[in-house]
């Protein structure tokens, strides 16, 4: 009797410390989006795509969403995150062109943006 009441407490003893561990992923604190820096392999690019300009975002917050935008060119996710693109452009893409990225998450969202030159 009195090996099945030591049992019966280390089981409830191990069944109430897994219920109080927490998922990993929700100890990762969610906080307003900052961009530490948006960087660029090079400002200066010829249209075609022979070298396109790789651009990264570094950014804090916690559970980030990357969007990506420019007005005229292509922009391809280039890792799994999204932090990072690689920006090629055709003829009618000519001059300078702005490359913003604006990460969010459910506290807010951070925009940043460069400027590449394209050249024939």
């Amino acid at each position: 009797m009195k090996a099945l009441t030591i049992v019966f407490a280390l089981l409830t003893l191990a069944f109430f410390s897994s219920c109080d561990k927490e998922d990993s992923n929700s100890n990762i604190e969610t906080v307003l989006p900052v961009i530490d820096s948006l960087t660029t392999n090079s400002i200066r690019i010829q249209f075609g795509g022979g070298e396109p300009a790789i651009l990264n975002c570094y950014a804090t917050g916690g559970d980030l969403t990357y969007i990506w935008g420019v007005d005229l060119g292509d922009l391809f996710s280039i890792n799994d995150d999204g932090s990072e693109v690689q920006y090629t452009a055709s003829p009618c893409c000519i001059g300078e062109k702005t490359i913003t990225c604006t990460v969010s998450n459910d506290k807010g969202e951070a925009t940043e943006s460069v400027t590449i030159t394209i050249t024939e």
